[in-house]
């Protein structure tokens, strides 16, 4: 079950293509959650096949997925790890960029199965900001339980390959 949610959180990262999450300049935790190999894949988003996402491993700790646009040849590269906060599975998302300076936004991963996976971001309509991943991650564990505390609309992924 552990790595069926560690697999479904890379997806969650899709969902920065479709949204935009709260972002900071520091990540939730530090990459602890190992690479789920049944993410490893194509993905789709169901709503909308307008473009798809190859995932795949960058290290033992790290996503990459490439966002392949159908209607021409732009493709742009993210990175991505899992956190677990309190037993709730969160991606944190960045863009590949020249810069050493990263932002990272943030999604909520849940499994429907091997081929389904749904992500849905936390809202952008948090104002604090943090100086450490230890007060983002504890902010997150205390407003998790809140609905307004996400974004209303989840996307769902399938996997195509």
């Amino acid at each position: 079950m552990k790595k069926l949610l560690l697999s479904f959180t890379l997806f969650s990262s899709l969902l920065f293509f479709t949204g935009c999450p709260y972002s900071s300049d520091i990540p939730i935790d530090t990459p602890a959650v190992r690479v789920n190999d049944k993410l490893i894949g194509t993905w789709e988003l169901r709503s909308n096949s307008e473009s798809n996402y190859v995932v795949s491993r960058s290290d033992n700790f790290t996503y990459k997925f490439e966002k392949h646009s159908k209607n021409n040849k732009d493709v742009t590269k993210y990175f991505a790890y899992m956190s677990n906060v309190n037993g709730t599975q969160y991606l944190n998302l960045w863009e590949e960029s020249s810069s050493d300076k990263k932002t990272y936004y943030f999604y909520k991963f849940e499994a429907v199965n091997d081929a389904m996976v749904k992500f849905v971001p936390i809202t952008e309509n948090i104002d604090e900001k943090f100086t450490t991943s230890t007060e983002l991650k504890n902010f997150i564990a205390k407003n998790q339980t809140h609905t307004f505390f996400f974004e209303k609309d989840e996307d769902t992924y399938i996997k195509v390959k």
